[in-house]
């Protein structure tokens, strides 16, 4: 595990971004993920969906900011 990384457990459906949003700590700073919402999904059930499989999105997101998989926003999509 590493401990320079820290999830919150903080998953929610950002409307705006029309995704599912969690955010981790990456050496003190607050790094923000997000997962779109497939056009077949309901936010709301694939909210419950992603945060059934928190630990599968949390070592996914883990892998990205490993590689430096960030945008230009600093954001992780996944």
């Amino acid at each position: 595990m590493n401990q320079q990384l820290i999830f919150n457990n903080d998953f929610a459906f950002d409307a705006t971004k029309q995704a599912v949003s969690f955010s981790c700590l990456v050496g003190g700073l607050k790094v923000h993920c997000y997962i779109p919402l497939p056009a077949t999904q309901r936010a709301e059930a694939y909210l419950q969906q992603i945060k059934a499989d928190a630990f599968h999105w949390e070592d996914a997101a883990e892998q990205a900011i490993a590689e430096d998989a960030y945008n230009t926003a600093g954001e992780i999509w996944l």
